[in-house]
């Protein structure tokens, strides 16, 4: 019995040395054994905590920090920089910075040159009110301005899109687009169509590469979500093909996300193993 015993006792072994890969790294490590949860394919997942640079998101598994221009030398040790880039005034359909002042800002602070930059945020939601029918070419054309002040193609340009009627209008505006789509409403249970309606015309219009924006938040009509509601969201774009999360937010009109440890929870979990899937909300089977 010494070789079978042997045998289990390095089976033992290894799936204690893959669970410290996942806690460190986020990832199963090279040849570690599947579990019996369903996976889902791994490879480098993209997530941000929006309105912070605090560096106590690292211990939640987020890769990146939402950062401006100024502050890319502040983003903490062992996350890179999503930089925003001023926005899209969608109430008078223009941009907050123009061209000159975007070029002004990639010289001033070495933008082009600074290796812990990821990307670049370029608009959130430009034609949400329907009154700028023109944004999505402006939008490509900044994410143009940007790519030749940074050529390096390892870093991308993000555009957010909440509007699924506007996907194939900016599809291809930049590298890669974000989508919000909040289905948890106020005195009423989570719509769990929404989630599978917009992942399903990202499809159909071609979007290739594309994040979601996970609802963490309250305000006006929308509210925070359980734990298992976040949790079921997340297993929906989890059937997606995401190349990441955007959380809105960590600090949004008062209300902080450090308040919620049971959403974090959820949260970190996603971010140290993206790969392994959560359940699917009963009401969406």
């Amino acid at each position: 019995m010494a070789e079978p015993d042997a045998r289990r006792r390095r089976r033992r072994r290894r799936r204690v040395l893959c669970l410290a890969g996942v806690l460190v790294a986020g990832t199963l490590a090279g040849g570690c054994p599947q579990s019996s949860a369903e996976q889902v394919p791994s490879g480098r997942f993209l997530s941000v905590a929006l309105n912070t640079r605090d560096p106590v998101t690292v211990r939640y598994g987020y890769t990146l920090a939402d950062v401006n221009p100024a502050h890319v030398e502040d983003t903490p040790v062992r996350q890179r920089a999503l930089v925003w880039l001023g926005g899209y005034d969608k109430a008078n359909c223009r941009w907050e910075w123009s061209d000159d002042r975007v070029r002004e800002e990639f010289e001033r602070y070495d933008l082009a040159g600074n290796r812990r930059i990821a990307g670049y945020f370029i608009a959130d939601e430009p034609n949400t009110n329907l009154n700028c029918p023109q944004a999505a070419g402006e939008v490509r054309e900044r994410a143009r301005l940007v790519r030749s002040l940074d050529p390096d193609t390892d870093r991308f340009t993000l555009v957010n899109v909440d509007r699924p009627d506007q996907f194939a209008d900016f599809k291809g505006t930049t590298d890669v687009m974000s989508v919000d789509v909040y289905p948890c409403l106020v005195d009423r249970p989570c719509d769990w169509t929404k989630i599978p309606e917009v992942i399903a015309k990202l499809r159909e219009v071609g979007v290739e590469r594309y994040m979601g924006m996970l609802q963490a938040f309250s305000f006006e009509q929308w509210r925070w979500p359980t734990a298992e509601e976040l949790r079921g969201m997340i297993a929906q774009w989890q059937r997606s093909d995401w190349e990441g999360q955007l959380t809105f937010s960590w600090e949004y009109e008062g209300a902080r996300l450090t308040d919620h440890p049971e959403l974090l929870s959820v949260l970190r979990r996603l971010n140290l193993a993206p790969h392994v899937r959560f359940p699917l909300p009963s009401a969406s089977r």
